[in-house]
């Protein structure tokens, strides 16, 4: 593999698998989607002369190749034209996931001390509950209700500041701050 094409892989390889699987929700097909995406990058990679407008071409790419992918497989589970209408209507860039991720990340830390750890291992680092039990000193069972009720508590606090408009995928392509809303402006600006 070429070493810019290496370079891709390494960078945004996990970041392609994850928009890959939240679409396709397969883990077999997101894993051969992403193969030919990257089959179709090292074919291709010296049609991009513009280097700021590379990811946004590999966004395309992977969209184009989600869209044969099904097409190929004439899988009736999926609206051809509804995917395909869905991915054309997204622009990476169009959700608004990563700007409230920041928002919540900043909520967390309101939460009481024992929900923020919990947040902060099994969310943020990836701990089984059971290695959180162990860490904190708690059963299994208690760190599975930590990580629930702090899920509440975040949605609440969410919900209290803005309004959501989801896709069809789940992101967030619209909110609009509450007037009543103090977390969200104390906390995303």
């Amino acid at each position: 593999m070429d070493t810019k094409v290496t370079r891709i892989w390494n960078e945004l390889s996990n970041e392609l698998y994850k928009y890959i699987n939240s679409k396709v929700k397969n883990k077999y097909d997101s894993e051969d989607i992403l193969q030919e995406v990257f089959i179709k990058i090292q074919s291709n990679i010296d049609q991009v002369d513009d280097q700021s407008k590379l990811k946004s071409w590999i966004y395309k790419i992977t969209k184009n190749t989600m869209i044969d992918y099904y097409r190929k497989k004439k899988d009736i589970s999926v609206d051809i034209q509804q995917f395909e209408e869905e991915l054309d209507n997204e622009k990476c860039s169009d959700n608004m996931n990563k700007e409230i991720s920041r928002c919540v990340g900043k909520m967390i830390s309101e939460l009481p001390q024992k929900y923020q750890q919990v947040v902060e291992l099994y969310d943020i680092k990836g701990m089984k509950h059971k290695e959180i039990a162990e860490e904190l000193g708690i059963s299994v069972s208690c760190s599975k209700m930590r990580v629930h009720r702090s899920k509440v508590m975040l949605k609440e606090i969410l919900l209290e500041c803005c309004d959501f408009q989801l896709d069809t995928f789940g992101n967030i392509i619209d909110y609009k701050q509450k007037i009543e809303c103090r977390s969200c402006h104390n906390n995303c600006e």
